[in-house]
């Protein structure tokens, strides 16, 4: 089974013998990579929609994995359950992400392990989570249909953060890998396209969008 690089990334940083939910599985490849790789011990794919939960199922069929993964109809993390001890998302916005959590942390009891790849807003990911009763134990950036995602790997515990943690990552900002600059490249022309096209009227929201801006170009930027 081939897989994604942006999915490839999320199932190289899943533990060995996880028992994972993937929420918004769409048609369940990463569970199923994860059963036959030998990665997870078992799978619960979710998904809000029923049409590619019926193509998740059909998948799960297909690759005689139906006792490991599960399927579950459901709103983010509405079908978790105690045995489940690490959640990934992926493919959706960052504050869908928060969102999921923020009102129901209870649901994330029993989770050891969050790895999330958001589409969007990743800066206000990483501050959440991070303050909210999880740590950094791995981040990657993945390059994928020349889109650059991150990938987000966390435990549960706490540690203290700079602010900058937030912004560029505590461990991508030390590594600043080349995929860092290129990412942040097209970080600051998409700012620098939404003041360009931002009515001077949303005063604060041209404050942080100018304040971001100057960060990226004094600590991404910057040899």
């Amino acid at each position: 089974m081939k897989l994604s690089k942006r999915l490839e990334k999320i199932a190289k940083m899943v533990d060995q013998d996880a028992f994972v939910m993937d929420v918004g599985c769409d048609h369940a490849l990463l569970d199923i990579y994860l059963i036959k790789q030998k990665i997870a011990s078992s799978c619960l794919a979710s998904d809000l929609h029923e049409g590619p939960l019926e193509q998740a199922k059909k998948n799960i069929r297909e690759y005689k994995v139906e006792n490991e993964v599960k399927t579950a109809l459901g709103n983010g993390l509405e079908p978790i359950h105690d045995g489940i001890d690490t959640v990934v998302i992926s493919g959706l916005g960052g504050l869908t992400m928060i969102g999921m959590v923020k009102y129901t942390p209870f649901r994330l009891n029993n989770v050891k392990t969050l790895i999330l790849s958001p589409n969007s807003d990743c800066v206000l990911v990483r501050e959440y989570f991070l303050k909210h009763g999880f740590y950094m134990v791995d981040e990657a950036l993945v390059e994928d249909h020349n889109i650059i995602y991150p990938v987000l790997k966390l435990k549960k515990g706490a540690k203290a953060y700079h602010k900058l943690d937030y912004h560029f990552g505590p461990i991508l900002r030390e590594k600043k890998e080349e995929i860092f600059y290129q990412y942040y490249q097209k970080e600051q022309t998409r700012v620098k396209t939404l003041l360009a096209i931002l009515p001077k009227r949303y005063i604060k929201k041209r404050f942080q969008l100018k304040r971001y801006l100057k960060a990226i170009q004094k600590y991404a930027l910057a040899p």
